[in-house]
């Protein structure tokens, strides 16, 4: 376990101002910090939690499209190129609905590789993703998915 410090000693190592570390601990931003008191424990090394850059959006639609648009992002940049399907893709999202990403070509990733670059890039939206691979479903669902499958940019 990592040595606690106080909130002045937190904005102090992280070259921050103490009101912004108390901003930070009052949103709940601060990793493992908490309050004894009237003061803070901190851990050293806690990590500060940042939220994804933009005005954040209103509806759970647009936290699902935000969701996809970064997820196809990291994909294409590991050579995977997926679309949207599901509730997300044809505009049917409900309170409870998730992000569910067609894989269309893989450039040789295993699905394991493929689920770690979408669970990293869904993270911050704290959405649940499904991953489908295309190549391992039967040719007519294939076609019948294909059919309503939107590129993430088209959302």
């Amino acid at each position: 376990m990592s040595a606690l410090v106080s909130s002045a000693g937190f904005a102090l190592s992280r070259k921050l101002s103490e009101q912004r570390v108390r901003q930070l601990l009052a949103a709940g931003k601060v990793a493992g910090a908490i309050r004894v008191g009237e003061r803070w424990a901190i851990p050293a090394d806690a990590e500060i939690r940042r939220v994804p850059g933009g005005r954040p959006p209103l509806t759970r639609g647009g936290v699902l499209k935000q969701a996809a648009r970064a997820c196809s992002s990291a994909l294409a940049h590991a050579g995977v190129r997926a679309l949207v399907v599901g509730s997300v893709g044809y505009g049917a999202v409900r309170p409870e609905s998730d992000l569910d990403l067609l894989i269309v070509s893989h450039a040789g990733k295993t699905w394991g590789q493929v689920r770690a670059v979408v669970d990293e890039a869904a993270a911050p939206y704290g959405v649940p993703v499904d991953v489908i691979f295309a190549d391992t479903l039967p040719p007519a669902v294939r076609k019948a998915m294909l059919k309503d499958a939107r590129r993430a940019s088209e959302l």
